[in-house]
């Protein structure tokens, strides 16, 4: 008998526990639309029902999404830094790293995924998450820049 893969095993709990929440979850009851609302309101919640509504470029979002900007962008100077001490880049290769229009462009991207992944939460009336997608992604990159920042400079080892 063979032995079955971890991550498969994990990746089919996972599987289950998201679809019996889902098929958990109580169905709402909502009446039929009025004429007078037309077509466009068919299937989408009223808003201002919804617990926890707002507007997606609210003041606190955009102050989130300014602070992701700022993280990445003290990721990528402390990057750069202990790159110029002789230290090895971990998760992307050097020359990625060493190439600065196109490490900034995936710093970029990053924070462009951030956003995009707080409008899907918000999009599906997921606020908690919307916000907190922001202050984990803001607290891993400025928590990984400040590692950086500490990290000894590497003394390459001469033989005489």
């Amino acid at each position: 008998m063979k032995r079955k893969n971890p991550k498969f095993l994990l990746l089919l709990l996972a599987t289950s526990v998201v679809v019996k929440t889902a098929v958990a979850q109580e169905a709402t009851k909502q009446e039929p639309p009025s004429v007078s609302e037309g077509r466009s309101k068919i299937g989408e919640p009223p808003r201002e029902n919804l617990p926890g509504a707002h507007r997606f470029w609210d003041k606190q979002n955009r102050w989130l999404f300014a602070g992701v900007g700022a993280a990445r962008t003290l990721d990528y100077f402390s990057t750069l830094n202990f790159r110029r001490r002789g230290r090895q880049e971990i998760f992307l290769t050097n020359d990625v790293v060493d190439n600065h229009a196109a490490f900034a462009a995936i710093e970029a991207a990053a924070t462009g995924v951030s956003v995009g992944a707080s409008y899907l939460f918000h999009r599906y009336s997921h606020h908690k998450l919307e916000r907190w997608t922001s202050f984990v992604h803001i607290g891993l990159a400025t928590s990984g820049a400040v590692r950086n920042f500490c990290l000894k400079t590497a003394h390459p080892i001469t033989t005489p």
